[in-house]
């Protein structure tokens, strides 16, 4: 049976397990005890979750997804036409875990693909930091996409703080269809309008939407209705001066009858590979190299009016 690893100080408490891709469970604020992360009825896994399509797996919280989110080949040499699995390999494998200070540190070997990929997880009084490391293993550039998939609850009304002078891309829903429309939240009169009022949009929908150009500051989420307005702030960063995207998901229960929600730091403005490589954003690490980058997660109150 796989251990859970429960990581908690005054501010937060969480829930990992290693044997599961690393996933984080739980992220509760203890300001109000209000869970943060996606969570529904399930069956915890008793066997390998590797390879299999992420729908029939246990897809609540947080899992990692690497070196793509959407299936498809890898583009180019040594890789060409090898298969990534649906929303990568990561969540499906289980992880070398090391307890660190104030967190825990997991690391996954590539199967498919030469590398080892970390992530340093710890707290930081109301902070949850990740900080990762990819190290590429062969001797030839490796390109890939990374998303911090944490599939947030919307159950309480929930408002992102989203620049209005962004561009942004509408990719596409969970039906499968493809938009590929570029649009600024000032310009819009239709759905894409409500975008920073994700609980006012329509049921039985969802929405997959990047930033067109990397990012430059922190996603504000508030949560009206919780004591105080409490509200999280998302930020990236990276040593490496590795560009990264948000990824926006809102599902108002067009994806497996759910609703949550996801700001998804990503190198990467696609799901799948192949189109990240050929509009320029994938991410890439050099031959033996390494690339580091990190995300936090901050919990505090509202900003006074």
């Amino acid at each position: 049976m796989s251990l859970q690893v429960r990581i908690e100080n005054d501010a937060i408490r969480m829930e990992v397990w290693p044997q599961f891709g690393g996933k984080v469970s739980s992220i509760v604020d203890k300001a109000d005890k209000f869970e943060l992360l996606f969570n529904y009825p399930a069956e915890i896994p008793t066997g390998s979750q590797y390879g299999r399509p992420y729908p029939s797996s246990w897809y609540a919280g947080w899992d990692e997804c690497f070196p793509a989110i959407g299936p498809g080949p890898y583009p180019g040499h040594p890789y060409d036409g090898i298969g990534v699995p649906d929303h990568g390999e990561l969540w499906g494998l289980p992880t070398t875990a090391v307890p660190t200070k104030d967190g825990i540190t997991t690391v996954w070997h590539g199967l498919r693909f030469g590398y080892r990929f970390s992530r340093k997880l710890y707290l930081d009084g109301s902070t949850i930091r990740a900080d990762y490391t990819l190290v590429n293993l062969a001797p030839f550039e490796f390109r890939f996409v990374w998303a911090m998939h944490a599939l947030m609850d919307m159950g309480s009304p929930v408002e992102f703080e989203l620049p209005s002078d962004t561009e942004y891309i509408w990719s596409h829903d969970a039906t499968g269809a493809e938009y590929g429309q570029r649009f600024r939240l000032h310009d819009e009169a239709g759905e894409l309008k409500d975008l920073p009022r994700p609980s006012s949009l329509p049921d039985q929908k969802s929405w997959k939407v990047f930033s067109s150009e990397p990012i430059a500051r922190p996603i504000r989420v508030r949560y009206p209705s919780r004591v105080s307005g409490r509200a999280i702030s998302v930020g990236y960063s990276s040593p490496s001066a590795l560009n990264a995207y948000w990824g926006i998901w809102i599902n108002t229960g067009g994806w497996v009858h759910h609703r949550h929600f996801a700001l998804e730091p990503t190198t990467g403005r696609s799901d799948q590979l192949d189109r990240a490589v050929r509009d320029g954003s994938a991410g890439k690490v050099a031959g033996m190299g390494r690339a580091e980058w990190s995300v936090s997660i901050s919990l505090d109150a509202a900003r006074s009016s």
